[in-house]
């Protein structure tokens, strides 16, 4: 459901305040919800299933479907912004992935899915439930899809963008199609054969992403000179990360981290404590606070390609205006 943007900037100025006085007076922007750690493709470029990563062989574990309800519930009190439905693989492999998007269909709150669209057509019913899908499509044909992706399933991927394009057509016209196009050695020639691709198929928005580097994965890398053609800027670490009053991502394991970069950040035991009180434990502002005050930064190495960086400075200048404008309204 899309909220009222006066609703959503009152809720910006409540987070800001939350930063300036070190206290939470909301829930975060964002609630990214990882319902599982499954995948079906080994994309080459992928920094979870990439052939050759241990993690892609990890003991298969998913969010049950009654602490999904309680964390969306608590989402609600909190007044969270968004719920992003990903998983550390493909979401839509979840048991339960449709009865989820049911659940949250009529909920305040704006629902994101990022999906690589191989799932049967007929989920494109329960996908369009929510205001906005993102689909990993990194290839321009199926020889190339199989070959950078692991299966033969770019037809499918394409019957499903063409489904969802026509539901939004025609029942939705505010749901949001977008694209993302994750830049390697083996696809940065065909840009503007992608272009062209989903310019065709009339999506609402095609992002060109840098591929993360690992070790595993670093024989497809592509030279910085050639990834910034079409992936956009560098990023660099923030001095101060405000995330923490924005951001959180929820994990199967019952593990949570503010950062979706930082994977093995401790915020509590979502075990033994509801995502409501984790969020306003004493433990979890005192990560905010080292974010805040740039001792996150210093620990881990992620910080030093910080995707979220333009966004932390404008919550910083964005922060101390409002600070400003407090004390002229006090003297």
């Amino acid at each position: 459901m899309i909220l009222d943007p006066a609703e959503l900037k009152q809720r910006y100025a409540l987070r800001l305040a939350g930063v300036q006085d070190k206290k939470v007076y909301i829930g975060p922007e964002i609630v990214t919800l990882q319902i599982n750690n499954t995948c079906n493709l080994t994309c080459k470029y992928c920094w979870t299933h990439a052939p050759g990563n241990p993690a892609h062989f990890d003991k298969p574990n998913q969010f049950s479907f009654e602490k999904f309800q309680g964390v969306v519930r608590d989402s609600v009190d909190l007044k969270v912004d968004q719920i992003h439905i990903t998983g550390s693989g493909e979401p839509t492999m979840h048991a339960r992935f449709r009865e989820m998007m049911r659940y949250l269909e009529h909920k305040p709150v704006y629902v994101k899915l990022l999906t690589n669209a191989t799932f049967p057509t007929e989920y494109c019913d329960d996908v369009i439930k929510g205001d906005h899908v993102i689909i990993d499509l990194s290839a321009v044909n199926r020889e190339q899809y199989k070959q950078l992706q692991g299966k033969d399933l770019f037809d499918r991927v394409l019957a499903n963008i063409k489904r969802l394009v026509f539901l939004r057509d025609t029942i939705k016209s505010k749901f949001f199609i977008e694209v993302v196009y994750i830049v390697n050695r083996d696809n940065v020639h065909q840009a503007d054969e992608m272009k062209a691709l989903m310019s065709q198929l009339k999506v609402d928005l095609l992002y060109f992403e840098r591929m993360n580097v690992h070790a595993y994965n670093r024989d497809i890398a592509v030279p910085e000179n050639r990834v910034a053609e079409v992936a956009g800027e560098d990023r660099i670490t923030p001095p101060e990360c405000l995330h923490g009053w924005f951001f959180v991502i929820l994990k199967p394991g019952d593990l949570a981290s503010m950062c979706c970069r930082i994977h093995q950040m401790h915020l509590g035991d979502l075990s033994k404590l509801s995502f409501k009180q984790l969020w306003l434990s004493s433990h979890m502002m005192n990560v905010r606070l080292l974010g805040k005050y740039g001792e996150v930064q210093k620990k881990y190495k992620a910080c030093e390609t910080c995707p979220y960086y333009e966004k932390n400075i404008k919550r910083m200048t964005d922060a101390r205006q409002l600070g400003k404008n407090e004390q002229t309204l006090t003297q």
